[in-house]
């Protein structure tokens, strides 16, 4: 009796954290496919979590959406129409979201800064960095090749929490929950930004279909916290 009340506790306490909503369940056949594709690549996702020391489930976590959102035929057709506008141009003329966790050139350009700022963590993440010696075009190219290679999403993804780790430094979080909805958030809407924009963000139901969408959508930050919560 007393271990199925325990039982009763862990899954209401979850259900808690998950505001309730079955995200499994209102998008069962991308939500099947993302556990699929995040299966069937445990080993490299793993793998990479172990190098940087990023919880596994953590990190999975934040970029889960994004999995969930993926289409290979958009992507094969937007890397298609604008990468030779961004290597030509940069991302002001062309900025598109590439591979699985759909990861934008400009959104490799701001680590690519940021990490210069910081010698720990030039320290960790120097292959990231691009040689002085190429041009700004051969930058751009390089960057889109990388972004079609899940190997490398997987160095940017744990740069990025990496960069999260030292601007958000000060945050104090009750659980992990409260954090990785902080990370999520400034995965999905950019984290060059205060970690008070970003909890106030972390509310807004923009997800999938974006801002200008008039249906029923979601929270980003939610849907990794309901990966987050259910599976570890």
């Amino acid at each position: 009796m007393r271990i199925i009340t325990l039982i009763v506790l862990v899954l209401l306490s979850s259900f808690k954290k998950t505001n309730g909503i079955r995200y499994d369940l209102i998008f069962s056949e991308d939500y099947a496919n993302a556990k699929y594709f995040v299966s069937k690549h445990s080993s490299e996702l793993k793998n990479a979590s172990f190098i940087y020391k990023h919880g596994y489930f953590f990190s999975t976590a934040i970029v889960f959406p994004e999995i969930m959102r993926y289409s290979a035929i958009k992507d094969v057709i937007e890397t298609t129409a604008l990468e030779l506008v961004y290597v030509n141009n940069g991302a002001e003329a062309a900025d598109f979201s590439i591979g699985r966790f759909q990861m934008k050139p400009s959104f490799l350009e701001s680590l690519e800064k940021e990490i210069c700022t910081n010698d720990s963590l030039t320290e960790v993440y120097q292959e990231i960095l691009l040689s002085v010696t190429y041009t700004e075009k051969e930058k751009r190219q390089l960057r889109v090749e990388r972004l079609k290679n899940t190997k490398w999403q997987l160095i940017y993804l744990h740069a990025f929490i990496a960069v999260c780790d030292e601007r958000f430094k000060k945050s104090v979080y009750k659980n992990k929950n409260e954090k990785l909805i902080l990370y999520a958030t400034a995965y999905n809407s950019g984290f060059n930004q205060s970690a008070e924009s970003l909890i106030k963000k972390s509310l807004k139901k923009c997800f999938p279909y974006g801002e200008k969408h008039e249906g029923t959508q979601y929270a980003y930050s939610d849907i990794s916290n309901y990966y987050f919560t259910t599976n570890h």
